[in-house]
């Protein structure tokens, strides 16, 4: 049975966030390779007022603000330093930043309701804890024809890299995610339309390090409750690395997986 208890809490998803705003965009493969597919899915709900969940340096919200249809793009993140690094990047009149948490969405944003056309969320409510909560909040705040797209991170993401610490220690290093079942569950209890699509997308590092060094940029690194506490001894980081280099393909580059939902979602009719 899943369990989203080992998340980090809100709290430190938006310190680790707001620390990682000035290097996140160096870092931001996959979160540009995401962002630009979902933006391409829904590509032809982008009219309207739209809310970006999870905006971070507003990648996302300033592709929407610069369509024609668009009337607005409110760009809510939970992390303070995102927000400020967003305004400072982007100047379009269309966009406006909130800063806000995606489980409290129906609690702190009555003022949402029914506002938005297209709720888009990419790579972001996979920090949260109670998805429930999550899916409730925006069919709160979608307009009775109103669309949901997002994108989030299934549990296969990053196996190569579980599997290397595995062969070092007993600890978890790497974040869980929430297996599709469970996803597809918990938007079928709120909404009445809902796919998802599932695909990896492999990436390829030329070291660990690296890899590493991009996870800690894009504030992503470990914040598991059964990570090991304090440094992790150098004899296990380089046990995991020489179990990561095995994997080594023969083109000399180590492979990496990121398993991604896609989902589309249309909400109940409202009582």
């Amino acid at each position: 049975m899943y369990t989203s208890n080992l998340l980090p809490d809100a709290h430190q998803v938006a310190q680790a966030f707001s620390h990682a705003a000035a290097t996140y965009d160096q870092a931001a493969g996959l979160q540009r390779i995401v962002a630009d597919q979902l933006l391409a899915k829904s590509s032809q709900y982008h009219k309207g007022r739209v809310l970006d969940i999870g905006s971070g340096t507003g990648y996302a919200s300033a592709q929407l603000a610069g369509s024609s249809l668009v009337d607005s793009v409110t760009g809510l993140d939970i992390a303070e330093g995102m927000l400020t690094y967003a305004k400072a990047k982007h100047s379009n009149p269309k966009l406006n930043w909130q800063l806000g948490d995606a489980q409290r969405l129906a609690e702190d944003c009555t003022d949402l309701a029914g506002r938005y056309d297209l709720v888009i969320s990419s790579l972001a409510i996979q920090w949260c804890h109670d998805l429930s909560a999550v899916f409730s909040g925006v069919a709160h705040c979608l307009a009775e024809s109103g669309v949901f797209y997002c994108a989030t991170l299934g549990p296969n993401t990053l196996h190569q890299l579980k599997w290397a610490w595995a062969q070092a220690d007993g600890y978890q290093h790497v974040n869980e995610f929430v297996p599709l079942e469970v996803l597809r569950s918990k938007l079928q209890s709120r909404f009445l339309e809902v796919e998802v699509v599932r695909e990896n997308i492999d990436l390829k590092y030329t070291s660990v390090q690296q890899l590493t060094k991009d996870l800690k940029q894009l504030g992503a690194s470990n914040h598991n409750r059964q990570a090991a506490k304090g440094l992790t001894g150098i004899g296990r980081v380089r046990k995991m690395v020489q179990a990561y280099e095995t994997l080594r393909t023969e083109g000399g580059q180590l492979p990496v997986t990121y398993e991604v939902y896609y989902v589309k979602a249309k909400i109940k009719a409202k009582p």
